[in-house]
């Protein structure tokens, strides 16, 4: 996870997000353990978009979810 926050220049935390919005695949073979998030996997169009966004959190928004704060 260390390995890849520095690659894409971001938090650990960043990293966790993602993993856990599932716009970054990452394998524990044991609850745990280290995540195992392959190279190749940081490179995708869908963890690029996550990273570029900033001021919002980079989970992705669906018609289920309710706002915290409303527009009036």
């Amino acid at each position: 996870m260390t390995e890849a926050a520095a690659a894409l220049g971001v938090t650990n935390h960043r990293i966790r997000r993602l993993i856990k919005t599932n716009v970054l695949s990452a394998e524990q073979v044991v609850p745990g353990v280290p995540y195992q998030i392959r190279a190749s996997d940081l490179d995708s169009a869908t963890v690029q978009a996550a990273i570029a966004r900033k001021g919002r959190p980079c989970r992705i928004a669906d018609t289920e979810t309710l706002p915290m704060f409303t527009d009036t």
